[in-house]
This record gives C-alpha cells, structure tokens and sequence, in this order.
C-alpha cells in the first residue's frame, strides 16, 4: 500500500509541479498583466483591497516566482513537508478567489467602509482570475475547476510527504520524473501556448537546483537548492521588465494585424455571438426575487402576466447584466482609437498602407523622461522617410501640449483610451512600428532603436 501511494504521489508531483512551474513562468513573462489583475480585485466593489494596489506588482511577483519555486520543490523533492504545507495554502487560497469570482452576483451590492462612514456599492465582479494571463483565457468557473482538480492531486502528496513517503530524488526517480515533467511541459507548451520556451525554463530551473545539490552538501542544502532556482526565476523576471514580454499573447503582438482585429464578424462574414440579459425582478414585500433572461420576459410577455406582476411588482433594468447564449467570432480589440485635438478619428489613417510609428504612453505624467529625446529623433528621422508619426496617450489636449513643449516632442498627439494603451505595449512609454496596419516590432523605452533603419533592422 505504502508503495501505491508514493507512486501516485509522484506522478502527481509532475503533473502539480510542471503545472506550476508553466504558471508561474506565464505570470513572470508578463508581471504587468498580472499586475492589472490584481489591481482589478483590489477594487472596493472587489475584494476591497485597495490599500494593496501600490504593491500589486511586488505582491504579483512574489505569487508568480513563489509558483515556480514550488514546483521546482515538489519535482526535485526539496523541503517536501514545508513545501506540501505551503502548496496547500497557496491552493486553498486561489480555490477560495476562483470560487469567489464564480459566485460573484453582478447584481449584488456590498457595504464597505470610506472615510469612516459606511456606504453600499454594486458588486464588481473580475471576469477572468488571469491564472494563465493572455495566453489561456479562463472564466471563474473554469478556474475553479481546475483549482479542484489540483486540490484533488495535492492529496497524496501531502499524505506521502507527511508520512515519510519521499524526500530529495535519488538519481533513477530524478531521471524518469524529470523527463516526465519536461514531457508534460513541451506538449502543454506547444499545444496550448504555442511557446517553446517553458520546457527550457523547466529544465534551467532543474539544472539549478541539481548544480547546487552537487556542489553544496553541509547543512542548508536543500535552501542553497531553492537559491539556485530563485535566480533562474528572478532573472527572466526582471529581463521582461525592463524590456518586454518574452511572449505576447494580446491581439497588439508582432505579427497581428490590427485591422483585422477590429473587424466585426459581419465584415469578415462569420457568426458572431448571440447575446441576452438577465434582469432582476423582485418584491418588496416579500422580499424574494428572480432572474429572467430578456428574451423570456419579451416572448412571453411577462408585463401582461398578472400573476408574475403580483409577485415581483419591481425590476432592476438599469441594472441588466449581459449574459452570452452562444459562441462566435468577437472582435480582439473593441476600444481602439486615436482622436486629435479636434475630436477627430486618425486610426483609419494610421493603420492603412505603408509604415506608421507610435509612441505609446498610458501616463503622461509617469512617462520615463529619460527616453524622450530618443523618442524625438527616432521619429523625426521617420518622418523625413514619409512614414505616419504620432503618440497614443490617454491625457487631454491641454496636457499632451504641455508635455510636446516640455520635452520638444514635435510630432502629433492622439487621445487613446488607457486601457488600451495598458494592453498594446507593456512599457511606459513604448514604441510600435507598423507596416499596412500588421504590427512589425514592439520596444520597451530602454530599447528605442536610434533611427528608422534600425528600427527595420531589428525587427
């Protein structure tokens, strides 16, 4: 019996451990991303964490390289009571946010408190957890299924580790544990993320423990090990800050063209979705109350039934939630725009035949000064080729000529919405060349290129 169990509990420490450790490294390659997640349930209608949002990014990072050290953990074997202990709080955790954000009732309200005094707002409920970012969209309840289902493989783990059942791999159980785990990862990989990358970054973090485990054998070995592993996570961390996403998954990556994203599924002659409302409807005297899908409500002609209208006298229209009925093509991008001093529409213009520039910056005002006169000369010498030149910011034309004067940007300015400007560069500011409207090459502000010729070189 002892012997099933620690088979079962190796197998499902690479199933858990690969899982992780892919997690955490799609996280890592966009901590940004996952920093807007978590900015979304700090909100007050969220979780009400707003003290949180100034470390939303130090807290993600923590949670993203705190995946990839325990997964790296449970395939090496390192620290298995600890290891199992906080693997078990971290999923009980994420079980509890996944099936809070499936549950939440975007009908709902909650009483929080501000400045003392206690005030009643609408329930806002995160639409994805962001557990694999861009790369593999998941709603609540799937998230929360699949937080199950690891709960559920978790258990012989810790029923093995807590018994005595494994410790550190010998060499036999390392090689065929390893080679399953990076099995799993190259077929995850390509498969679902059509990335290469995670099993190389699987094995570095294997080679880094292991290169440790062999080189340092006193006490303190299997802490040296996660050292060894937290160097491999933290330095790809901090390459994809400075610079960018190693992968981009969002409809702005390299290669995508953005016209085509806008495309509604008529223009591009596909089924779009079908669409409904759910509406509340309730009694106050009662107190009771039920939801009906708009379409029931009309084809039935619920106003002419006076039996519903007696007992729910009262609906929440204002309040309509929009559900989806059925699958089709959706646009990728919904809110694109750039708008000129006048109130004009120019993206038509920028996205057609031949090359365009921009300068991509969601905050005016915390735009990294240091890059802007690159900025200055790389588009000036874009223009003298005849390309379309302009900046994406969210600020109003008051503030967007006050930063043209403050820092001699002599290049046009167009009115973006800021969420947008979050999605298409992860960099503050960034620059986007495109060529008839399918994006060429994307550049964090450390990597600006000096001249329109290296900027085509580089791509």
């Amino acid at each position: 019996m002892r012997k099933i169990l620690l088979s079962l509990a190796n197998l499902c420490r690479v199933l858990v451990g690969a899982l992780f450790v892919v997690s955490g490294l799609i996280k890592i390659n966009d901590a940004l991303g996952f920093m807007y997640k978590l900015e979304e349930y700090f909100e007050p209608g969220a979780l009400n964490l707003e003290a949180w949002t100034p470390w939303a990014l130090e807290l993600g990072m923590l949670a993203s390289i705190g995946e990839v050290l325990l997964g790296v953990a449970l395939l090496v074997g390192a620290l298995p009571r600890l290891t199992t202990a906080l693997t078990l709080v971290l999923m009980l955790f994420f079980t509890w946010l996944t099936w809070y954000t499936d549950h939440c009732d975007p009908f709902g309200s909650k009483t929080i408190v501000q400045q003392g005094v206690e005030v009643e707002i609408p329930n806002q409920c995160v639409l994805s957890c962001g557990c694999f970012g861009n790369a593999i969209p998941l709603t609540p309840h799937e998230s929360f299924l699949k937080d199950v289902v690891l709960l559920i493989l978790l258990l012989p783990i810790l029923l093995s580790a807590w018994t005595g059942g494994f410790g550190l791999n010998e060499r036999q159980r390392s090689i065929w544990m390893y080679a399953m785990a990076l099995a799993i990862t190259w077929i995850f990989g390509e498969v679902m993320l059509e990335w290469g990358f995670p099993t190389l970054f699987l094995a570095l973090g294997l080679a880094a423990a292991e290169g440790v485990r062999r080189r340092w054998a006193g006490a303190g070995q299997e802490w040296a090990m996660a050292v060894g592993v937290l160097v491999v996570a933290l330095g790809f961390q901090v390459y994809t800050l400075q610079h960018l996403p190693v992968k981009d998954y969002r409809p702005y990556a390299v290669g995508e063209d953005l016209n085509r994203n806008m495309a509604s599924a008529d223009e591009l002659g596909l089924d779009p979705p079908v669409y409904d409302k759910e509406v509340r409807f309730f009694s106050p005297e009662t107190g009771r109350d039920t939801i009906v899908k708009q379409s029931e409500y009309m084809s039935a002609k619920l106003w002419q039934d006076e039996t519903f209208k007696a007992a729910y006298p009262e609906a929440d229209w204002d309040n309509a939630v929009e559900i989806k009925v059925s699958d089709g093509y959706e646009p990728l991008i919904f809110d694109l725009d750039a708008t000129d001093a006048s109130g004009e529409s120019r993206l038509a213009e920028m996205l057609s035949e031949g090359y365009t520039l921009w300068h991509v910056s969601k905050d005016l005002d915390k735009s990294e000064g240091r890059a802007q006169q690159e900025i200055n000369a790389l588009m000036a010498d874009a223009a003298s080729k005849g390309w379309r030149i302009g900046a994406l910011t969210p600020a109003t034309a008051e503030d967007a000529a006050a930063f043209q004067a403050e820092h001699n940007a002599e290049y046009p300015f167009y009115t973006t919405d800021p969420t947008e400007l979050k999605i298409i560069v992860r960099s503050n500011p960034g620059v986007v060349l495109i060529r008839d409207g399918v994006v060429l090459d994307k550049w964090a502000w450390r990597d600006v290129p000096t001249s329109a010729d290296e900027a085509l070189g580089t791509r």
